[in-house]
């Protein structure tokens, strides 16, 4: 690997591994989502990079994509279970990691959160060049299984690449037979997700985070220019274009931009869920985040 895109791509896990603490440590009862995710992602930026993404906050049966609107005034209440997910970026390279908590930390669901956080230490033990995907996979099934939750099926880890959050690769939360090996070279999102539900998520409404998805974006809009190929919360557009509203309409219209679905499960479940990047470089496996 080049050794510049490797020392951002290790200054983007580092730098993501203090915003996901700093994000943690202002969750309590009554604080406002709003806050906590405009001063994690301003930690972001004063500390040099940008934010991989909108900080994540889902709640409860809620397993990603929400994040606050503009004026949200939304607030944590004890017992909540959050689902705490960011990523920083350097030049357009990436991290991404995540961490559950309880609100209030009475303890009623340490088990589903130790659950996800478990099953992530089993995926990372398991991790050798080319390692084969399903391997990763049953590592964090069986684990979630052994405490008695079930895996989110339908939700997994990722490929990253420069300015994709999301490609191609997928890694699952169970076994799901498939060898394909992990390439030199390749970074990887691995987040188990543990249910206390069935295991399976729905689309819900949107979570206030967009993403450009369509070919006839024009140069020197200054959308494009400040977000790229990252996704973007509606509340960090409407801080440059005061016809945001308008603006995603629009482009929804037109598909040129597409919004992303709070991803749930059935009412009355909990979710947790934990996450790590990591780097396959040649002949080692390096936790970016860790």
């Amino acid at each position: 690997m080049d050794p510049l895109v490797r020392r951002k791509t290790l200054e983007a896990g580092k730098l993501g591994k203090m915003a996901l603490e700093y994000a943690q440590s202002l969750i309590e009862p009554g604080s406002l989502l709003l806050d906590v995710a405009e001063k994690t992602e301003q930690f972001i930026r004063e500390n040099g990079g940008l934010p991989s993404f909108p900080l994540n906050l889902s709640i409860n049966n809620e397993a990603a994509h929400y994040t606050p609107s503009p004026g949200d005034t939304k607030t944590f209440r004890t017992g909540d279970v959050v689902k705490v997910d960011i990523g920083a970026q350097v030049d357009g390279y990436i991290s991404d990691n995540a961490a559950t908590v309880e609100v209030g930390n009475q303890g009623k669901y340490s088990d589903l959160i130790e659950c996800s956080r478990a099953a992530l230490n089993s995926a990372l033990k398991v991790l050798r060049p080319s390692v084969e995907i399903n391997r990763i996979g049953a590592a964090i099934g069986e684990t979630i299984e052994s405490f008695g939750f079930k895996p989110v099926k339908n939700l997994g880890g990722h490929g990253i690449k420069q300015y994709d959050l999301h490609s191609t690769i997928f890694i699952p939360n169970y076994d799901d037979g498939n060898r394909r090996r992990i390439e030199p070279n390749q970074l990887i999102a691995i987040e188990p997700f543990a249910s206390t539900g069935i295991g399976m998520i729905h689309n819900g409404p949107g979570g206030n985070i967009y993403i450009f998805s369509g070919t006839k974006q024009k140069k020197g809009d200054p959308v494009i220019d400040n977000f790229n190929t990252l996704p973007f919360a509606e509340r960090w557009l409407a801080k440059i274009k005061p016809d945001y509203k308008e603006y995603l309409k629009k482009n929804l219209f037109m598909k040129q931009i597409s919004h992303f679905a709070v991803l749930k499960e059935h009412r009355g479940s909990m979710i947790s869920q934990a996450e790590h990047t990591v780097l396959f470089d040649g002949d080692s496996v390096t936790v970016t985040t860790l």
